[in-house]
């Protein structure tokens, strides 16, 4: 085993060998090609400008059609439309969430299936698969006693547990947000946590929906590369797990609306709040003003101007009926 540092590797298997070759000339790559086992290709990091000539003779060496070429380097996503006649063709676009930057990074690349093998063309690479490949490695998983349509099925079951491993670091975060909406109601902050993990949740739906189609219509469509055993595995694992992603995304927007709905009821709740407060100092004042009021009309025949107690009587009578009104609203537990 010969590994080497570059951008194409080669990983070749039958049910007893195991040959991992890394170097940085694809037709050294192409010389490990062995007709009689699965042929894993990669080629990492690719660019139009750098490996345009390296890539067509790629396709020539297993003639391929050339129109590949051009999907390859297209910028923008092609819709799934099953197989060539000489291959089967796929791209993908994969999100790779990072919980401390609160973002999605999005990996592309292009998987051509044929008999004996499979070319994995990862335009931006973030070493998503290498743990498949490590897991081959270390013959922890059953590829070598299937064909090559199954490794097509472990690179999928790669992508469902990224996704799934994305929907429960956000779970996570939900969590600590939902304690804090509760623990701090009706704070601005909060309220923009809310938005910003909403923002973090939104860029699943499409992608989710794609692989969900994907993998429909590998279950619904025949296919010359994808055997009746591996078609089950995408038909009853893969569709389930996706269904759950799609039913977990859900939950996260219900979850969404859900800590909104309790952030509005902690903001009313507070404003009712402030309106009881006030509420009650107005009922409170609202006598005293009445007489203080009256008493500040000086009129020439009003009695008690001229009464030496008048004025400790008046602020008595006040502080009496500030004081009943407390005791009213305390006996009706307003307070």
């Amino acid at each position: 085993m010969t590994i080497m540092s570059a951008n194409y590797s080669i990983l070749t298997y039958d049910s007893t060998e195991l040959c991992y070759t890394k170097c940085a000339d694809l037709a050294e790559i192409l010389a490990h090609f062995n007709p009689n086992h699965v042929n894993w290709i990669t080629l990492s990091g690719i660019t139009l400008r750098d490996d345009y000539v390296a890539i067509k003779d790629m396709l020539n060496h297993f003639q391929l059609n050339p129109s590949l070429l051009r999907n390859i380097f297209n910028r923008e996503q092609q819709q799934f439309e099953g197989e060539y006649e000489d291959c089967f063709y796929l791209e993908y676009t994969i999100l790779l969430y990072s919980p401390s930057r609160r973002a999605h990074t999005p990996v592309k690349g292009s998987i051509i299936l044929g008999n004996n093998y499979l070319i994995l063309l990862e335009i931006i690479p973030a070493g998503l698969f290498e743990k498949t490949r490590q897991k081959i490695l270390n013959r922890h998983t059953q590829a070598q006693r299937h064909q090559v349509d199954y490794l097509l099925y472990l690179l999928y079951k790669t992508v469902v547990f990224n996704y799934q491993t994305t929907i429960k670091a956000l779970i996570e975060k939900f969590e600590v947000l939902e304690d804090e909406v509760i623990g701090h109601p009706g704070r601005d902050y909060v309220y923009d946590k809310i938005l910003d993990l909403r923002e973090e949740v939104k860029p699943l739906h499409s992608h989710l929906i794609d692989l969900d189609d994907f993998v429909d219509s590998l279950r619904d469509e025949e296919s010359r590369f994808i055997g009746r055993d591996t078609k089950k595995n995408f038909s009853k694992t893969l569709a389930r797990e996706t269904d759950d992603l799609l039913a977990s995304y859900q939950y996260l927007r219900n979850w969404i609306t859900e800590l909104i709905e309790i952030h509005r009821a902690n903001v009313n709740e507070n404003t009712n709040r402030v309106m009881k407060i006030l509420t009650i100092m107005s009922t409170i004042f609202l006598p005293l003003t009445f007489i203080a009021g009256v008493y500040g009309m000086n009129f020439t025949y009003m009695p008690e101007l001229n009464w030496r107690w008048g004025y400790p009587l008046v602020l008595l009578v006040m502080a009496g009926l500030a004081g009943g009104i407390l005791l009213f609203m305390r006996a009706k537990k307003w307070l």
